[in-house]
């Protein structure tokens, strides 16, 4: 499942020398939010990750498949309702074992969700 445009809609994207800047507005309307929660709505941990992901593909403009996450934070709950505007940061840098994120999710001082992983090329 594709997230940007959906769930999340880009306002701004800055991506140069291995740093992605984003600020996304959530759309509180997405179907998602009927199953996860009723009455309580909370973005799904996994669309989060998704959405690091496509961020990160569209600063290198190529396809690419999560290998490895070692490292994830769920810091707060990201309630669409509450926070309709949040930013992303991610830091890349290519190494031997594919691209090594360092990503963020937050808004004002409430972070969301932490993230470090590897992505590599899609085949």
């Amino acid at each position: 499942m594709m997230v940007i445009d959906s769930l999340f809609v880009v306002k701004d994207f800055q991506g140069e020398a291995g740093e992605v800047k984003a600020c996304l507005e959530l759309n509180a309307a997405h179907p998602i939010f009927d199953g996860h929660f009723p009455g309580q709505p909370v973005v799904p941990g996994v669309c989060m990750m998704q959405l690091m992901k496509e961020l990160t593909e569209r600063h290198l403009g190529k396809k690419l498949i999560l290998s490895e996450a070692d490292n994830m934070k769920f810091l707060s709950v990201l309630d669409p309702g509450a926070n309709k505007v949040v930013q992303a940061a991610i830091t890349v840098k290519a190494d031997v074992t594919g691209i090594a994120i360092n990503a963020s999710l937050f808004a004002d001082t409430v972070t969301f969700f932490k993230l470090k992983a590897v992505l590599n090329p899609s085949i």
